[in-house]
């Protein structure tokens, strides 16, 4: 948890890497190259966020400065949706966007370079599994359960 960074343009947030990604130099230098500079006080809500508190990050993103295709912008703000406490299926963001490509929900997730202010972690498989996260597994578990989501043997209790 201690290595959630976000990085910035315009005082809106780009990126966010999360605790077991690292930041190798030539990462540094590309996001420089970018124009994005580290957030701190970002970091410090995506942490609150982390620990379980209601954080509104609406005024710190602009899904339309990020490099996503329109679809995975469809797919950001439906997920985006879920309140803390809850968890929604691939399935049904795919229904609520309209298309059954829940594999392509599921990609579109993966590829989400603003995790935890895109809830991707709120996601699950229709089986009520816990499902990937570019933070880990242990992370996606404990993220759920600092918002109130009981889940036994990977798998979410509703």
């Amino acid at each position: 948890m201690d290595g959630i960074t976000a990085y910035c343009k315009d005082n809106k947030v780009m990126k966010v890497f999360l605790g077991k990604e690292d930041i190798f130099l030539e990462k540094k230098e590309k996001l420089k190259k970018e124009g994005l500079i580290r957030c701190e006080n970002i970091g410090m809500l995506l942490k609150d966020s982390f620990r379980g508190k209601n954080i509104d990050f609406s005024k710190y993103i602009d899904l339309n400065m990020l490099n996503i295709t329109d679809f995975e912008k469809k797919v950001y703000i439906e997920t985006m949706k879920i309140s803390k406490g809850e968890v929604k299926s691939y399935k049904e963001i795919g229904e609520a966007i309209g298309t059954k490509g829940y594999r392509a929900v599921g990609n579109a997730l993966n590829k989400n370079p603003i995790a935890i202010i895109v809830p991707c972690h709120r996601v699950i498989g229709s089986n009520m599994k816990l499902t990937g996260f570019r933070g880990g597994l242990d992370m996606k578990k404990e993220m759920l359960k600092n918002e109130g989501i009981k889940i036994e043997k990977e798998k979410v209790i509703r």
